[in-house]
């Protein structure tokens, strides 16, 4: 099993195949699978060091954040659903619209809804714009960028994973790590991160960012601790 299975996550994806299945006879657990096999694929890329040394990226100075959503969520998503790789569409059923994060209890619909289909890609550039700001903290960065990335959900699913690994991806190449695993399923976490979305004040970022701030540490301590002893 390539991770335990969410049961949200798997009522998402049910409502997925009715609209958008490559193959009408594949199950939501085997997507879900299959997607998540390859996320963790993924995280075993070294990310940073390709940006830093691909010509593209030398030539523009700067990492293609902005470019980097699609390609994942291809990847994700070939030969699973029909939108691999594409940004939600006003052509799509109910127009490309979409909510997410905790039900309302009256209207029994999602607090927040994404960008509208015609507003992503501007949406995208601005969360990537956070990432080429240079500024003395990277992690403010970062949940900047990751907030209005998942603000935005430019994608149907994955979007969490997306922006985590970008985050992830920057974050590295400025010498620093965020352990994820440690808060990511947490409720604090998501607790302020739906703050930040509702009232997206300098206050409220700071909030969180003090709060993911112990789950980081200096890439080169990581190192050092995975280095093994020399004879």
């Amino acid at each position: 099993m390539a991770s335990k299975i969410d049961p949200a996550e798997l009522a998402t994806i049910n409502d997925l195949l009715k609209d958008f299945a490559v193959d009408k006879n594949m199950t939501a657990e085997e997507v879900y699978e299959t997607s998540w096999t390859r996320f963790q694929t993924l995280e075993q890329i070294p990310f940073n060091e390709i940006l830093d040394t691909h010509w593209l990226v030398r030539f523009i100075k700067r990492p293609i954040y902005a470019i980097l959503p699609a390609k994942i969520h291809g990847f994700l998503f070939d030969g699973l659903f029909t939108f691999a790789g594409e940004l939600r569409s006003k052509d799509d059923p109910h127009q490309g619209k979409i909510y997410f994060g905790p039900q309302h209890a009256h209207r029994r619909q999602p607090k927040f809804h994404g960008d509208a289909p015609e507003s992503i890609k501007g949406g995208l550039l601005e969360a990537a714009w956070f990432l080429k700001k240079r500024t003395k903290d990277p992690l403010y960065n970062a949940v900047r960028f990751y907030q209005k990335f998942v603000n935005v959900h430019p994608f149907y699913d994955a979007n969490g994973r997306i922006g985590r690994l970008i985050a992830t991806t920057y974050l590295e190449s400025q010498g620093w790590v965020l352990n994820w695993s440690e808060f990511d399923s947490k409720s604090k976490f998501i607790k302020k991160l739906n703050r930040c979305h509702l009232n997206p004040t300098e206050k409220t970022f700071g909030y969180l960012v003090d709060y993911l701030r112990e789950f980081t540490l200096p890439l080169n301590e990581l190192e050092e601790e995975s280095t093994p002893p020399s004879r």
